[in-house]
């Protein structure tokens, strides 16, 4: 597989399905250093993610890690607010920026959706956090460009908010039972 994004996105779904840990598939690649192939497999089993619900959700990372070199973000980890009611499960989250990255499928255009999208969004900026949303044209290779740029300036965003209006926190209330990653 020549493309590096495409072998992680293999690799995050292969974690996603629960074949097997990411511990035991890195010492599987390690154990086959002559095999054809196995430096990209090693690259990325190093970029492989838990927790990653679909493919864009794995190219829409490495665009912020690989593309923009930002600091790998957190993936549909659980958000509080203050008080310990569930926000959600970004796709992605900086949590030193506040900075909220989420994909919007073409089933995001259903009224429906789109319309708790929008809820969800309102939400995340009512509690301080920078929301960026991208859709399957943003992730066009044509695109990657202005892709990079907007992810790095929702990053420059979240940086320069005020936090002292920050009304979120990934610390679960006491005696959460759900799960803190998707």
């Amino acid at each position: 597989m020549p493309d590096l994004v495409e072998a992680v996105v293999h690799v995050d779904l292969i974690l996603a399905c629960d074949f097997f840990p990411l511990e035991e598939l890195a010492a599987y690649v390690a154990d086959h250093q002559g095999w054809r192939g196995v430096p990209q497999a090693r690259r990325a089993v190093a970029l492989a993610a838990a927790g990653v619900r679909s493919p864009p959700e794995t190219r829409m990372r490495l665009a912020w890690v690989l593309g923009a070199g930002l600091p790998t973000p957190l993936v549909n980890r659980a958000v509080f607010d203050l008080t310990g009611n569930l926000l959600g499960y970004p796709d992605l989250l900086d949590p030193e920026a506040g900075t909220v990255s989420e994909y919007d499928s073409d089933d995001h255009r259903e009224l429906g959706a789109h319309t708790a999208d929008n809820v969800r969004e309102e939400c995340f900026e009512h509690h301080g956090l920078t929301v960026a949303r991208l859709t399957k044209l943003d992730l066009r290779a044509s695109r990657r460009p202005a892709l990079v740029s907007r992810l790095r300036r929702a990053r420059a965003r979240g940086l320069r908010r005020d936090r002292s209006h920050d009304r979120w926190t990934l610390q679960p209330p006491p005696g959460w039972h759900g799960p803190l990653q998707l």
